[in-house]
This record gives structure tokens, sequence and C-alpha cells, in this order.
């Protein structure tokens, strides 16, 4: 085996003693005033234009600095309600959707967000000349016509049953025409929206501040700031230079819980953690491949032994919390079975090194998992060769399209498979957008014609029922005939924060609710 690591990992605990003070970000000082919110977690993001970003980390922002013309009204995800749009109405053939904007609103810059700059900006989405990673979510639109300035009309040429659904998107926020012409591919540094904060700063790998846009928002700034390990965010919280801190190892929820000035926040997630299987190349091209390895893995023990029982065993393509969910059966440990599989396969084995990427820090012990799975795939005899990414470059390299290679991304070319996960939790959006032929999220190079037309029909089918129908028949496909990855875990949010912090919410889908938090 070869191991090639492309982060430290160091004890965090031990290096600070007790001078926790020591090692803090620069500039950060403890018992800060009521008026400024400090959040951090585990990754940073490498851009902040919605239209672009993939991350789920700039998402959190997103939801305090922009609008969407609509969005989820509670975090069950039970409705969708106003926001930059005030009321629509849909036309009795089902293919236009006309949407009255409320008055006054205006971006950071002073700009008018008006039906010009709603159309600007979902034409850029479905341009794709500009190549947006979420342009899929718009293609069914044929058309975005400007009616007056407080109304726009989105034309499709059948009967969208998600429409609304991905107008709720982050990726369809509402930024300023004026400041995406102005600053162009750098409009990801200088992003402009129309929320209740704004950009006031932004160190990539430090921090990122938003400053009060309206008199109403609660805070006079938010600071959001990167800090990878577990061990030293919980230091932060320990030390009051935080209020709130995501992705609290499981072995350190104790030492929470015995704080008198912090407190634990445990909330069910939609989020799965896999490993996506590169099915351009061999082993993975061949579908017995892919079958076989689903044997290999054993996921109780790794929910238990290193995510210390916060998560659960997938029984689904999809985590509970996304529509589509349905159980349909945990797949058995049986590495014997594995290796029979594979042998059929591979009758003399399978030569070459299999080549394993991992973030660190972004997922729920994320390292440690592909590190134990790296074990179990050289215990059914293939040889594995491991690299650990800090998460902003690993995105970067994984997504760099590669022209003339199957598939779109950087990892396609140099690697075997590489840890991914997400909380999506509407089904259209969860399931196509990875794994429908040609998307261009889909750096795999899945493609399976059965899986594209059931998504296909599900997203002209109104009829709920049928259309969760259809969704159950893809899921079921990707589960168990034809997989493109090996789900690891269905991750827990575990969020620790100061005792004066209420009001905290989060979706399922990982995104807390920044704007609704108060301190005291």
């Amino acid at each position: 085996m070869t191991r090639q690591t492309g982060t430290l990992s160091l004890d965090r605990r031990a290096l600070l003693g007790g001078a926790a003070g020591a090692l803090l970000a620069p500039g950060v000082r403890a018992q800060r005033a009521n008026d400024v919110l400090t959040f951090i977690e585990g990754s940073d993001f490498d851009t902040l234009d919605p239209a672009i970003s993939r991350t789920r980390s700039a998402e959190i922002l997103f939801y305090v600095m922009f609008n969407r013309l609509v969005r989820w009204t509670d975090t069950s995800l039970s409705a969708i309600g106003p926001d930059l749009a005030e009321s629509w109405t849909i036309s009795d053939d089902k293919l236009n959707w006309t949407f009255r904007l409320r008055e006054g609103v205006r971006f950071h810059d002073g700009t008018t967000a008006d039906a010009e700059a709603v159309k600007f900006c979902i034409d850029r989405l479905r341009d794709p000349a500009f190549g947006s990673p979420n342009r899929s979510l718009y293609t069914a639109i044929t058309a975005v016509t400007v009616v007056d300035p407080r109304t726009i009309r989105f034309t499709t040429e059948q009967p969208h049953a998600g429409l609304l659904e991905n107008l709720a998107e982050s990726s369809a926020s509402i930024s300023s025409p004026t400041a995406i012409r102005r600053h162009g591919r750098n409009y990801g540094r200088n992003p402009v929206g129309s929320g209740p904060y704004k950009l006031e700063e932004w160190a990539p790998g430090e921090r990122t501040v938003l400053a009060r846009a309206v008199p109403s928002a609660r805070f006079r700034q938010i600071i959001y700031r990167p800090v990878p390990e577990g061990e030293a965010r919980l230091i932060e919280l320990e030390a009051g230079t935080a209020d709130i801190a995501t992705g609290i190892p499981p072995e350190a929820t104790a030492r929470v819980r015995a704080n008198p000035r912090l407190k634990l926040e445990v909330i069910p997630s939609s989020f799965q953690v896999f490993f996506e299987l590169n099915c351009a190349r061999p082993p993975f091209n061949d579908v017995r491949v892919r079958r076989a390895i689903q044997f290999a893995i054993d996921r109780e023990a790794i929910v238990q032994r290193i995510l210390g029982g916060f998560g659960t065993v997938p029984d689904s393509f999809v985590a509970p919390g996304v529509q589509s969910y349905e159980s349909i059966g945990k797949h058995p440990y049986d590495p014997d079975r594995a290796k029979r599989e594979i042998a059929a396969v591979f009758p003399g084995g399978f030569s070459e090194k299999i080549v394993m990427w991992t973030s660190s820090g972004r997922y729920l012990k994320d390292q440690q998992v592909a590190e134990a799975v790296q074990g179990y795939l050289n215990a059914i005899g293939l040889q594995t060769e491991f690299r650990a990414w800090e998460w902003a470059s690993y995105q970067q390299t994984l997504y760099r399209r590669t022209p003339n290679v199957p598939g779109t991304g950087y990892g396609t070319n140099a690697a075997h498979m590489w840890v991914l996960g997400t909380s999506i939790p509407t089904a259209d959006w969860r399931l196509s957008r990875r794994y429908q032929t040609g998307q261009s999220a889909n750096i795999l190079g899945y493609s399976d014609p059965r899986v594209d037309d059931l998504l296909n029909r599900a997203r002209v089918t109104l009829d709920p029922a049928a259309r969760l129908d259809l969704y159950h028949q893809a899921n079921r496909l990707l589960w168990q005939d034809n997989p493109p990855n090996i789900p690891l875990y269905n991750q827990s949010q575990i969020i620790a924060m100061q005792r004066g912090i209420s009001n905290f919410n989060a979706f399922a889908f990982e995104i807390p609710l920044l704007g609704e938090v108060s301190k005291s």
C-alpha cells in the first residue's frame, strides 16, 4: 500500500496544552459582543457566486445574503412560500408560471431588484456558455419574459413538477446584474444580493465577514471562519472565541455536555456520505465490480466505532429526509462474497492500484472513514493508494474539466474513487445532477438509460404519488442493479454552541439559519 497525504493532521489539544489562545486565528478575541455572531465549521469555499457554487458552506451565507423568488417556509420542507416574489400563478396548460415581485427591493449596491434582474440571473444560469454546474435545474425553462418591472413569466415546453423547488435552491439566488457586469468572472469574490446581510470582507482560508444590510438584521456582523479540525473548533468554543461550531467530533460530545457554558444540538440530517466510483475506467466501469464492492464494507462498524453512533447505516440510495426516500434494505457485510464476485470478473486479480481520494474535515470523520474503507478494500485483495485533501483544493481539482475524457471532471482521469456527500432534499436535483447522462456534475461518467427515462418522466408528472413512484424505481436501480457509488453512512448534525445562543435551527440538508439566531 502506498499512502500520500495532502493534509497534515495534528492533535491540536495536545499542542495547545493550557494556552488555547496561542493558536487561535489572528485577531480573534474572547467575549465577543452580542451583536456579532461567530460561526465556525470545517471547510471553506472557493466562490460566493450562487450560480456556480457547489459548496454547502457557501450556501449557509447565501441564505442571509440573497433573496430567491421563493423559499421553503420551514425546515421540514412542508411548503414553499414567497421571498422576492410576493405571489405567483400557473396557466391552465401548466406551461407558464407568472411571478409578481415585491415592490421597492434593492440590491446592496442600490440598484433595483426588479424583473429585469431576475431575467438576467435565470438566463445566466441557463446559458451553456456560462457553464453553471447547476444549469440542469433550469434547462426545462424555455423562455423568461419580463411582463413589467414587477412581473416575470417562465415558460416551459412541458409541465414541470419541480419548478418551484428548483427556484427555491440557493443557485437561483438573485444577484445584482450591475455587480456581475462590473466584476465578470471575479463576481464570486464580490457578490451583491438583496438579503439582510452584505459582504464586508473575505479572506479565503481565514474568515468571511457579513455586515448588517437592513435595520431588522439581528447582528451587526456575522463572521464565518473555516477551522478544519473538530478538536480545534471545540477549543474555540471553550475559549469563547466562537458562538456556534458544526461537525463536533462524536468523542467530544460528552465534553460539551459537561461544560455549563456550552450546549449541544444533534439534528437529523438528509446528508449521505459515499465513495463515488469512476465508471469511466477499470475496474469500476464494470457494474459487476460496483455491485460486488458493496459487500466489502462493514458500515455498522463505521457508524459505531468511528462515528460513535452519530449516524445511521444507509438502507436506500438517499437518506431519510430526501423526497424520494424509501427503505430498500441494507447492504450486508460479506467480504467473502465480495472476493468471489470480483474474482469472477478478474480471475487473476486486479493488478492496478486503486487511487482513493478524500476530503479532510468536510464531512463527519471523513478521512478516518475513508482510511477504514481503504483497509476493507485491501482485505479483499485490492491494492490501494490514498490521498486526503483540504476541501477547497479538493473541489477545484475534482471538478476541473478534462477535454475528451469520459465524465467531465479531473477525477475521472486521476482517481478511481472519491469521497463526496450530499444533503440535497429534492428528489429531482438529488438524483439527476450526478447520475443522469451528460449532466455537468456527473463527473463519474455514469449512464443508465433506464434511470434517465425515469427521471425525465418524473419531471413532467404532476401527480405527486405517481411522481414519487418513478423516483422510487430510480432509487432501486441505483441501489441494487447499477450502483454508481458506495454509500457509507447517513450523518447526524452535531452542533455545539454557547449557552446564550437561542432560536437555533437548521434544515435537514445542513444549512443553519443564522439569520434567525439570537445571542445573549
